[in-house]
């Protein structure tokens, strides 16, 4: 499998079909992709479909590596097949040996070993217009399959390849009376001159001929960042006497590293530090601490900080001064020792800073501002082939004091094909997202306009609240509840939303349409450890009515670059062209920092939606400010993952 990150696109050519897939290695064992199937020969029918692969154990000195797939998990039956795969490397040789089903399961048969305990049907049907099913998944004969590599020392990336194919084309065959069907065997050619582009040829008999070409960038390799990173705070060589607090010039770097309420004593110097989501945590921690010291004065010997984000208050952290210096001024040090004798303590008593004394704190704003280019993208549509939009999202977010924040979106329609949406489906009398197309008209449209706040109710307890536009397509009021221990890797929420329908005929889309709908759900989220992935599932009410859950995997790198998937099983179906219906729905989302590039403000980001576009089951509300997401900055997680940018530039 690919390195986690890697994001693939394939264009193919094998029989009578054109095939054009996007997908991405989500994580370490799992890749996602989406397919769309033309066939040439039937007046450009199209079969779409998500496909999957998974990694059930990595390869070992005596053991092969084990993977299952599954092809057209969710699309079209005659594309559908899973397969279960052995592979094994010895040198220059890479062997693959494995059973397949469905359209996999048509050549050299065996009887289903999934039979068991009457796990699967002994009967399947390979072709038709309903979409593939779970009732599908592995029922059926079982055929089998090989392949070989064989990769030539003398020339980077060249290889050999031949294949035993356990696919008979029984689909193709029946579908077409005089149809020339490729033999099993196969043998070819493939050539990855980079990493990121290979090639391939192969002669299926001497009449097929098979073509691929692939590439595949890592979102790894992705270099801009979220922000650009703020110029170094130097430690000064030797404590001075007195505390220059008072001087100008400190009073703003303190500002403009986030700290606020500053007070010292003779053993302690204490300090909220508002964390900003474009920096990683750390370095932003350890620009606060070498400030603080160098402010401090000669006596206190610990810096403490009271993490802050949106108003939530995150754990009280209190470092060494000590250790800092040992590190910053004669590298005796490092962060991995700092962080060994940081004190993590949500009851830490502070002092009343002298000007909460005087007067009340002073009313806050401060304001951020950043450009989104958002665009959807659906290769799972059998009606309409592949739709697409693309849209300039520019946004003003207002803080209002602690507590508070605004913002304001406007959405510049710049590009689309939805008007094909129309020509194939009806007119729901009850849209929820049918009328994508509609909106996407509006060249300008106010894409959310809200007023949120946030809380911190107890420890690890954040709750908040919204009011407005809150997404392209709905305005309404949210509420959400989070508990997230800062010690562990587990958080369960939830969350209720009373949205109403905007109107897409409406001025900037701002009035409503009459409809409203109470959703809700249950949320839970596990951390897989030492990664930025996080699993997600939820169960509630979605914008249909349709109840249901969800399972969803997020992953973000060290450079910022987020990559995510999910899948929606409700208990109402969505109708195609053919009179198909499916009740499952399933997406992937890539988003890409472009903030540090010129002219490019901090926070803006490039993304990219893959997902069926104009449904109206298992829809969700796009909450702008989910806590799960604003509580990451002061997370245990997004603390240590980046605790090494302590003491240096990420």
């Amino acid at each position: 499998m690919d390195p986690v990150g890697t994001i693939r696109a394939t264009y193919s050519h094998f029989g009578p079909y054109d095939h054009g897939s996007v997908g991405a290695q989500i994580a370490d064992n799992l890749y996602l992709g989406f397919r769309q199937t033309a066939d040439d020969e039937q007046d450009t029918h199209l079969f779409p479909g998500m496909d999957l692969k998974f990694r059930l154990f990595n390869e070992k000195r005596f053991r092969p590596e084990i993977s299952f797939g599954m092809q057209s998990v969710l699309g079209h039956k005659r594309m559908a097949g899973e397969y279960l795969a052995l592979s094994k490397r010895y040198e220059n040789f890479d062997f693959t040996f494995g059973a397949g089903w469905g359209r996999m399961g048509t050549r050299q048969t065996i009887a289903n070993p999934m039979l068991f305990k009457n796990f699967s049907s002994s009967h399947r049907s390979l072709d038709g217009e309903s979409p593939n099913s779970p009732k599908d998944w592995f029922s059926g004969r079982a055929g089998l399959f090989a392949g070989l590599q064989y990769d030539v020392p003398a020339v980077r990336g060249f290889s050999f390849k031949t294949d035993w194919s356990s696919d008979d084309w029984n689909a193709e065959r029946h579908a077409y009376s005089e149809f020339d069907a490729p033999p099993p065997w196969s043998i070819g050619i493939s050539y990855r001159p980079y990493d990121w582009i290979d090639a391939g040829f192969a002669m299926s008999g001497l009449n097929h001929m098979m073509l691929r070409l692939s590439f595949s960038p890592n979102l790894k390799d992705w270099v801009p960042r979220a922000a650009e990173t703020p110029a170094f705070v130097e430690m000064i060589s030797g404590r001075p006497d007195e505390m220059p607090l008072q001087h100008h010039s400190n009073e703003e770097t303190s500002e403009q590293l986030g700290l606020r309420h500053v007070d010292f004593s003779n053993l302690r110097a204490d300090a909220d530090l508002e964390i900003s989501p474009t920096l990683p945590a750390a370095f932003q921690i350890g620009q606060g601490a070498r400030h603080l010291s160098n402010i401090s004065g000669k006596n206190p010997e610990q810096l403490s900080f009271s993490l802050m984000h949106y108003g939530l208050r995150g754990p009280n952290l209190t470092l060494n001064r000590r250790d800092l210096e040992q590190a910053s001024l004669t590298h005796q040090g490092s962060a991995e020792e700092i962080w060994h004798n940081t004190l993590i303590d949500d009851q830490i008593e502070r002092a009343m800073p002298p000007a909460l004394k005087r007067a009340k704190e002073k009313f806050k704003q401060s304001f951020g501002f950043k450009v989104d280019w958002v665009s959807d993208f659906s290769l799972a549509e059998d009606d309409a082939g592949i739709l697409y939009r693309t849209a300039l999202v520019p946004s003003l977010t207002k803080r209002i004091g602690k507590h508070f924040t605004t913002e304001h979106a406007v959405r510049f329609n710049l590009a689309d094909n939805l008007q094909q949406l129309s020509q194939y489906r009806g007119v729901s009398l009850y849209p929820v997202r049918s009328d994508i197309s509609v909106f996407t008209q509006n060249g300008i449209l106010v894409d959310r306009q809200y007023l949120a706040g946030f809380a911190t109710l107890a420890k690890d307890v954040h709750v908040s609240a919204s009011i407005g536009y809150l997404e392209e397509m709905y305005a309404g009021i949210t509420g959400e509840i989070l508990y997230r221990p800062f010690d562990k890797p587990w958080a369960i929420g939830l969350d209720l939303n009373q949205s109403m329908k905007r109107d897409p005929y409406a001025i900037w889309g701002l009035a409503s349409n009459g409809d409203h709908i109470l959703s809700g759900f249950v949320n839970g989220y596990y951390e897989v450890p030492n990664t930025g992935a996080t699993f997600k599932a939820s169960a509630g009410r979605y914008l249909a009515g349709d109840v249901g859950g969800s399972l969803a995997l997020d992953n973000e790198f060290d450079n910022g670059v987020k990559a995510g998937a999910f899948i929606v099983a409700t208990n109402r179906s969505d109708f195609d062209l053919y009179g198909g219906k499916t009740n499952l729905y399933a997406g992937m989302t890539i988003s890409m920092p472009l903030g540090s590039l010129p002219l490019i403000p901090d926070g803006s980001r490039m993304i990219s939606h893959t997902k069926p576009l104009g449904r109206d089951t298992a829809q969700r509300l796009d909450n702008p400010v989910s806590l799960y997401e604003v509580t990451e900055p002061i997370s245990y997680r997004s603390i240590t993952r980046h605790w090494s940018a302590l003491t240096h530039r990420p």
